[in-house]
């Protein structure tokens, strides 16, 4: 039950926002990498794009990939501290089959904007790219390692995209090129 409020409670919100993002920059399959703190404003925003989502196997993950799974994305569970390489498996296995396994970069615990290795090695063992991005938006800041956003109603949420191949360099000096999330 609280998957399904939280899910038409991002859905609510995300209506009220005002947009301004470039179109996306992959074609195909491609490994997806954003901040933890970021995650409500990313998910509620790429919905229809053939997105698989990552949730950790906490308890509070558990409720994330109920609400991922009510917002229509496929869902694979695992993280850096628990179920990690299984987590892997399962993503370049919806690679395969043409879906796109989204990162959250910098989690499950941080630290915030510290990139993990997770993402790059799976688009270098596939040899996909990876197309990151940052949230710049006024709202709600958690006081959590993260700092969570939640964008105000009707504020204007604005979406940075690149694109990093294997062979570039590491996809932290990337991700460093977008400016910073506000």
């Amino acid at each position: 039950m609280l998957s399904w409020l939280l899910a038409l409670a991002v859905r609510a919100l995300a209506a009220t926002w005002r947009v301004e993002r470039p179109p996306w920059p992959a074609p195909g399959p491609c490994v997806v990498a954003f901040w933890h703190g970021e995650q409500l404003p990313m998910i509620a925003l790429h919905r229809g794009l053939g997105l698989c989502g990552l949730a950790s196997r906490s308890k509070d993950g558990a409720l994330v990939a109920a609400t991922l799974t009510r917002l229509g994305y496929r869902v694979v569970r695992g993280s850096s501290s628990r179920g990690g390489a299984e987590a892997l498996v399962q993503s370049r296995t919806a690679l395969r089959e043409g879906a796109s396994p989204a990162f959250a970069v910098d989690g499950p615990r941080g630290p915030a904007g510290a990139v993990a290795p997770g993402a790059e090695a799976l688009a270098r063992a596939a040899q996909v790219p990876v197309v990151y991005g940052v949230v710049t938006a006024a709202g709600w800041r958690a006081r959590s390692w993260d700092r969570f956003l939640v964008p105000w109603p009707f504020a204007r949420v604005r979406v940075d995209y690149g694109v990093w191949k294997p062979g570039e360099g590491t996809l932290a000096a990337a991700m460093a090129t977008l400016p910073p999330s506000a």
